[in-house]
């Protein structure tokens, strides 16, 4: 059983100083053996970025699906797994008002950094939470695959990559403590895969290769550390190659030697 301080001393060994942007992806089953539970491990990674910018996915694509479903912010269950869910009730979070997209965030600037998302017309905005990722921050994958790097979505949204929208407008409403915000956008669509983003894990080898991303030591999962602004740069030269790159699991070397 791991104790808070432990986690500290393994978050301090990521070599981050704690005044950075950090995206954390998690399957918290891989790291659940420490004493306090979810909340303990949120604390510790509290504590050590609280001079910087901590978030957590809170995605509701599974649920706010249809026109004119609505998310209630405050209560409304994530989608993605247990220790965002964990971050929604924490009083010390803040989350976006993006309807299916959403994140908590906890730090310096945090409301300043999720405003955009109120202005949101697709599922990952360049513009909103997930893109503005590329302007320095980080990405942790705690015992978590590439394929949930949801800022991938973000480049391809930004590179006008085909086929990953819905033809269909929805209309979604956040209701953020009884105020309704409207949000007119598509749904992520692909004819190729119902689950586009499997294709994303093929990038982990080239960004090892590269230093753009390393494998850490966070308790006992199997993680990796990504620079957001290079795997941006990195991303942005694979589909300059291929705008096609991600629709399938062809080799990323074999592209980018073109």
């Amino acid at each position: 059983m791991y104790k808070k301080e432990e986690l500290l001393n393994e978050i301090k060994n990521i070599e981050l100083n704690g005044n950075e942007t950090l995206m954390i992806h998690s399957s918290f089953s891989s790291v659940k053996n420490i004493e306090g539970g979810a909340e303990a491990f949120l604390e510790a990674f509290k504590e050590y970025f609280k001079n910087g910018l901590l978030l957590l996915p809170s995605h509701t694509w599974a649920s706010i699906k249809n026109d004119n479903d609505v998310l209630n912010k405050q209560e409304a269950n994530s989608c993605v797994g247990y220790l965002t869910n964990v971050a929604i009730k924490d009083k010390d979070f803040i989350r976006s008002n993006h309807p299916t997209h959403s994140v908590v965030a906890y730090g310096m600037n945090a409301i300043d950094y999720i405003k955009d998302d109120d202005y949101a017309k697709t599922p990952v905005s360049p513009n909103g939470s997930f893109g503005k990722l590329k302007n320095n921050g980080y990405i942790l994958f705690i015992g978590a695959p590439l394929s949930k790097n949801t800022f991938i979505h973000s480049i391809e949204e930004e590179t006008n990559v085909d086929d990953r929208f819905t033809d269909h407008i929805y209309t979604f409403y956040t209701n953020d403590n009884n105020k309704l915000i409207k949000f007119n956008m598509p749904r992520h669509y692909s004819t190729l895969n119902p689950h586009i983003s499997d294709n994303y894990e093929k990038l982990l080898p080239v960004l090892l290769k590269r230093n753009i991303a390393k494998k850490v030591k966070i308790m006992d999962s199997n993680s990796y550390l990504l620079d957001a602004k290079k795997t941006y740069n990195l991303v942005k030269e694979i589909l300059n190659k291929d705008i096609h790159a991600f629709d399938d699991l062809r080799d990323i070397e074999e592209i980018l030697n073109k």
